[in-house]
C-alpha cells in the first residue's frame, strides 16, 4: 500500500494559514485590502486583544451578492481573475482567493454583507471553514467580517506568536501603512474600544502628516520622476532630520506596501557622508507602473515583487534622489553654514577686523595669517604648521553648544594616548593633519567632534552641570495619540535629562523645558531621535543619559564638508586630547590613525 494520500479540505486550509496568516495583522492586510477591492471610501476597524479576542473590518463597498457569500470561503474561489492573461494585469490586491478560507480554518468567523438594489443584506457564520447559519439582515451597503477566538484549534501557533502588546503594535503599525497607501478613503482604527487612527480622505502628503505626525511637515522634500511609462512620486526628508532606524522608510508598488532592499540601500548611497554613522532618512515612495512590468505573485503574503527589470527602477530612484538632495541645499546655504561655524576673531585692540576680510577665504587655512583666506604674514609659509599652544581663547560653539576649553580648569586630564602639538590642515574637507610626539595623526574632525561632544553632555548630565530654560513659546510635538500617550509615561525621565513635557490635546506633546546642551533649533529633532531610540532598547537596556548624549552629539558635531577655520581645528584637538577615549566616536567609529615615526621611515625604507 502506497504512503501518499491527498490530505483533508480541512487540513489543506490549515496548511494554507500557516503561508497566509503570519498573525493578527496579517489578517488586518487581507482583509482590509478586500475592502479597498470594493472601492470602499471608508473602512473601520477595530480589534480587542491584540485580534486574537476579536478582529471587525467594515467599509462601505460594493459587497457581496447573496449566492456568493458560501463560495467566499472557499479556497480558490476568486472574481478577481478568469484565466492566466488576468494574472499580467492584476489590478486588485487580492486574486488568489486563499485568504477568507485560510482565515476561516483558524477562527470562527461572521461574514455580512449588502448589495445595492436589495431590501436586505445577509449574514453567514462559519466554523472550522464550514458555513453553519445563512440568514438575512437589515440592509447596509458593504461588507462586515468579524473574526472570534483566532487559533483556537491551532493552539500551537498561538505559541509562537508575541505579547498582545507586541502584536498590538504591529497592527497599528499596519493599519498606519495601508491608510498611507490609499489617501483617498478613510479609515478608522479602534484597539480595546480605544481609538488610535482616524483620517478623512485627502492628499497624499497631509495623509502621512495625518498618521506619522506634523512634526514632518518642514522636513519632507517632494519626489517626481517620470521615465518609459513608469512614475516615482512621495518624499523624503531632508540630511538635517533622521531616524535612528529604518522604520521610516516605506516602499508601495502601485499602491502596495511591499519590503524592497534595495532601495533602502539605494537611499543610504544617495544620502552618503549627509547623514552621520547609524542615520536613516524618512521615506514615503511610491512606484506607479505597468502592471505587466510586475509580478506581485512571488510570496504568499504578497510583501515582496518582482520586476521585469530591476535595473530600470534602481536607475529611475537614484537618478531622482539624488537630483532632489542636490537642488535642496543651495549654496547660499552651505555658505551661511560655513559663516556660522567661524569664530568672530578680534584684533589687539579688541576690535573686529574688516567684514571684508573675516569672509573673504576658504575658511580654513595652513597656519595663522590663512585663517580668513589669503591673509598672512609677510615671509609665512602658507604651508607651515599651526602650533596649537595658546589657543584657549576660541570655542566650539558656533558648532554646538559646548563648554570652553579654558573654562575647563583643572577638572580634566590630558591622556597621553593622543597629545598633539601642531596641525597642518585638512584633507578632502573632512580630514585634519596633526602631529605629536609619538607620531602624525589623521583625524575625522565629524567623529572626533562627536566624540567630544559625548562626553561633554554626558559628563554635564551625571554631574547636573546644565541649566533648563523655560520656552516662552513652548515647541509642540505632533504624534499619533497613543506615541504621545507613551512619550508621556516616561516624563519623569525625561525631566531628569532637564526636559519638560506636559499633554495638550490629542497627540500632541508640549515641550516647555530644554537643557543648555542641546542647540537652540535641534530641540525636535533630538528629543524625537531619542524617543526613537528608547523605544527600540528592551527595558533593562534603556539607558537615557547615555542615548541624549549620543543623540546630541549626531546632531551638533561639524559634518564632512563643513568648513572648519583654523583656530576651531586647534580648539577641537585640544579637547579631544582630553576626552577619556579619544580613538573612538559614540558610536563605536575610529576618531583618528596614527602612524609612527618608525612606520613612516619604514615606508620610506630608512631602516
Amino acid at each position: 500500500m502506497g504512503i501518499i494520500h491527498s490530505p483533508s479540505a480541512d487540513l489543506i486550509n490549515q496548511i494554507a494559514a500557516g503561508e497566509v496568516i503570519e498573525s493578527t495583522h496579517s489578517i488586518l492586510k487581507e482583509l482590509i485590502e478586500n475592502s479597498i477591492d470594493a472601492y470602499a471610501t471608508k473602512i473601520e476597524i477595530a480589534t480587542d486583544s491584540a485580534g486574537f479576542g476579536r478582529i471587525l473590518v467594515s467599509d462601505n463597498g460594493h459587497g457581496i451578492q447573496k449566492e456568493d457569500l458560501p463560495l467566499a470561503i472557499k479556497r480558490y474561489a476568486t472574481s478577481k481573475i478568469q484565466d492566466f492573461h488576468d494574472l499580467e494585469h492584476l489590478f486588485t490586491f487580492g486574486f488568489r482567493g486563499e485568504a477568507l478560507a485560510s482565515i476561516a480554518s483558524v477562527s470562527r468567523m461572521v461574514l455580512e454583507s449588502g448589495t445595492s438594489g436589495n431590501r436586505t443584506a445577509y449574514r453567514v457564520t462559519v466554523e472550522e471553514g464550514k458555513v453553519v447559519e445563512e440568514i438575512e439582515i437589515p440592509f447596509f451597503q458593504g461588507t462586515k467580517i468579524e473574526i472570534k477566538d483566532l487559533f483556537y484549534n491551532t493552539p500551537v501557533r498561538r505559541k509562537f506568536l508575541k505579547t498582545e502588546t507586541g502584536e498590538e503594535k504591529k497592527n497599528r503599525a499596519r493599519v498606519q501603512t495601508m491608510a498611507v497607501s490609499e489617501p483617498n478613503i478613510g479609515f478608522r482604527y479602534l484597539q480595546n474600544g480605544k481609538e488610535v487612527l482616524n483620517v478623512v480622505p485627502e492628499d497624499g502628503f497631509e495623509r502621512v502628516l495625518s498618521v506619522y505626525g506634523e512634526n514632518l511637515r518642514d522636513h519632507l522634500l517632494p519626489i517626481n520622476s517620470s521615465r518609459n511609462g513608469m512614475t516615482l512620486r512621495g518624499w523624503i526628508s531632508h540630511p538635517d532630520f533622521y531616524k535612528s532606524s529604518r522604520t521610516g522608510q516605506f516602499f508601495f508598488v502601485n499602491n502596495r506596501s511591499v519590503e524592497l532592499k534595495f532601495s533602502a540601500q539605494i537611499l543610504k548611497r544617495c544620502y552618503g557622508e549627509l547623514l552621520p554613522s547609524g542615520a536613516f532618512p524618512y521615506a514615503y515612495l511610491f512606484f506607479d507602473l505597468p502592471r505587466e512590468f510586475v509580478d506581485v505573485n512571488v510570496h504568499p503574503q504578497k510583501k515582496e515583487v518582482r520586476f521585469l527589470s530591476e535595473e530600470t527602477i534602481t536607475g529611475i530612484l537614484f537618478q531622482a534622489i539624488t537630483e532632489v538632495l542636490r537642488t535642496s541645499t543651495p549654496v547660499e546655504f552651505l555658505e551661511m553654514r560655513r559663516r556660522l561655524s567661524m569664530p568672530i576673531p578680534y584684533g589687539r585692540d579688541g576690535e573686529s577686523p574688516e567684514i571684508g576680510n573675516r569672509y573673504g577665504g576658504p575658511g580654513f587655512g595652513f597656519g595663522q595669517g590663512s585663517q580668513f583666506g589669503n591673509q598672512q604674514t609677510e615671509g609665512e609659509s602658507l604651508l607651515g604648521p599651526s602650533t596649537i599652544e595658546g589657543r584657549q581663547g576660541y570655542s566650539l560653539e558656533g558648532v554646538g553648544a559646548g563648554t570652553n576649553l579654558h573654562l575647563l580648569g583643572d577638572n580634566l586630564t590630558k591622556h597621553n594616548l593622543f597629545v598633539p602639538k601642531k596641525h597642518y590642515g585638512v584633507l578632502f574637507e573632512t580630514f585634519i593633519l596633526a602631529e605629536a610626539e609619538d607620531g602624525l595623526y589623521i583625524i575625522d574632525q565629524h567623529t572626533a567632534h562627536e566624540r567630544i561632544r559625548y562626553e561633554e553632555v554626558l559628563r554635564d548630565l551625571k554631574t547636573k552641570a546644565y541649566k533648563s530654560q523655560s520656552l516662552l513659546t513652548p515647541i509642540r510635538l505632533e504624534l499619533t495619540k497613543e506615541e504621545a500617550e507613551e512619550m508621556l509615561e516616561e516624563r519623569d525621565r525625561f525631566s531628569e535629562l532637564g526636559i519638560s513635557l506636559e499633554p495638550f490635546s490629542g497627540g500632541t506633546v508640549l515641550i516647555r523645558e530644554v537643557p543648555s546642551y542641546i542647540d537652540p533649533g535641534k530641540e525636535t529633532e533630538t528629543i524625537l531621535d531619542l524617543w526613537e531610540r528608547f523605544k527600540q532598547k528592551d527595558p533593562e537596556e534603556r539607558e537615557f543619559y547615555d542615548e541624549m548624549a549620543k543623540c546630541v552629539a549626531c546632531r551638533s558635531a561639524i559634518k564632512k564638508g563643513d568648513q572648519v577655520s583654523d583656530p576651531i581645528i586647534g580648539e577641537l584637538l585640544q579637547r579631544l586630547s582630553y576626552c577619556e577615549n579619544p580613538s573612538l566616536c559614540p558610536h563605536g567609529r575610529p576618531t583618528l590613525i596614527k602612524l609612527t615615526r618608525k612606520d613612516l621611515e619604514t615606508m620610506f625604507h630608512r631602516i
